[in-house]
Order: C-alpha cells, then sequence, then structure tokens
C-alpha cells in the first residue's frame, strides 16, 4: 500500500517537472516582455512548492515500505532530489536574467516587477502553509490506515485462532462422547456379567 502511495506521488511530481520546463521554455523567451516574465515566475514558483511537497510525501511513505521495495524508492528518491535541486537553480538563474532584461523597459515595468514579486512571496508562502497542513493530515491519515490495518491482521489472526479452538473443541467433544458410549457399554458388561454369576450361584444352590 505504502508503495502505491510512494508511485502516486512519483507521478504528481514527474508532472509538476513537466510544467517547470515549460514554464522555464516561457521564460527564456520571455525577451524582456514583463508579463511573461510575470505569469511564468508564477506558475514555476507554484509547480516548485508543489515538487517539493510530492518529495517530502515520497520521503514519508518510503520510511514504512517493505525491505522488498526500499531500494528502488530509495533510488528514485535520491535521482528526483537532485533533479529538483538542479531545476531550482535553473530557475533562480533564469529568473534572474528575464527579470534583468525586463526592467530594461523603464520605472513602470520595475514597479510591476516588483509589486509582482512581492504578491508571488505571498501566495508561495500560503501555498507552502497549506501544503504543508494537508501533508500533516495525509501522515495522520496514513497512521491512521497502517493502525487499522495492523489491527485487522490481528483480528484475522484471532479469528483464525477461534477457529482452531472450535475445531479442537468438536474434537474433544467426540472423543469424550466416544469415552462416554464405552464406559455406558463396560457398566452394561458388568451388570450383565454380575446378573449370569447370581443366576449360576441360585442354579447351583438349588439343584447342589
Amino acid at each position: 500500500m505504502e508503495v502505491d502511495r510512494f508511485k502516486r506521488y512519483e507521478e504528481d511530481f514527474l508532472n509538476s517537472m513537466k510544467i517547470i520546463s515549460r514554464g522555464m521554455r516561457q521564460l527564456d523567451a520571455a525577451a524582456g516582455n514583463i508579463d511573461v516574465v510575470i505569469s511564468s515566475s508564477v506558475e514555476i514558483e507554484g509547480e516548485l512548492s508543489e515538487a517539493e511537497g510530492y518529495l517530502r510525501a515520497m520521503d514519508v511513505e518510503f520510511r514504512s515500505i517493505s525491505s522488498n521495495d526500499k531500494k528502488y524508492a530509495q533510488q528514485k528518491l535520491t535521482e528526483y532530489r537532485d533533479e529538483y535541486k538542479e531545476t531550482l537553480q535553473k530557475y533562480q538563474s533564469s529568473k534572474f536574467n528575464a527579470e534583468a532584461q525586463a526592467l530594461k523597459g523603464g520605472p513602470n515595468a520595475r514597479t510591476k516587477l516588483l509589486n509582482s514579486n512581492q504578491r508571488l512571496d505571498q501566495s508561495t508562502l500560503l501555498l507552502e502553509q497549506s501544503r504543508q497542513a494537508l501533508a500533516n493530515t495525509e501522515k495522520v491519515g496514513n497512521t491512521i490506515l497502517t493502525d487499522l490495518e495492523s489491527q485487522k491482521e490481528t483480528l484475522m489472526s484471532a479469528s483464525t485462532k477461534v477457529k482452531e479452538t472450535r475445531s479442537f473443541t468438536a474434537e474433544a467433544k467426540q472423543v469424550l462422547r466416544s469415552m462416554g458410549n464405552r464406559a455406558v457399554m463396560h457398566k452394561i458388561c458388568v451388570v450383565f456379567t454380575i446378573i449370569v454369576l447370581l443366576i449360576v450361584i441360585i442354579v447351583i444352590i438349588y439343584f447342589g
């Protein structure tokens, strides 16, 4: 189950990285257009935050994955962390160059860019807080699911033991019933023998 969740986060991460790559191409091709720089930056930073969240979620799932799948997950997680770090560095460099070129457009471009960056910082902060809250909620949910699975296994084990106990009880009842029948037959034989002996004694006394 943890592996399935890991792969789901992996797919989400890869989708975010594709969107980031597309935004980076747009940013590099902005050619001083402040609106393109702003819109591309907003999209990229939003996806970077999402990608980072998926990395953290994969890390949480990695810790609870069984040993059989742990090697694959560790390899992928290391690979994606390096990819994210490299992409972040490329974005920061591209953004710096794109903004420097856009600022040549005059004071209006500078003001527009500053206002945009302020709103972007606020949006990124809110997104990070929301993502962290969601991650905590999902972590709690995963813990509950794990506990429920453990309880399910315990109940199934207990059910199996109950069935075994019932089977043993039925066998014991059958053995006791058989022993009881043999005891009754033994008593009947003893009584029959006593009656025969009494008859023999009476006959001997009568004819003796």
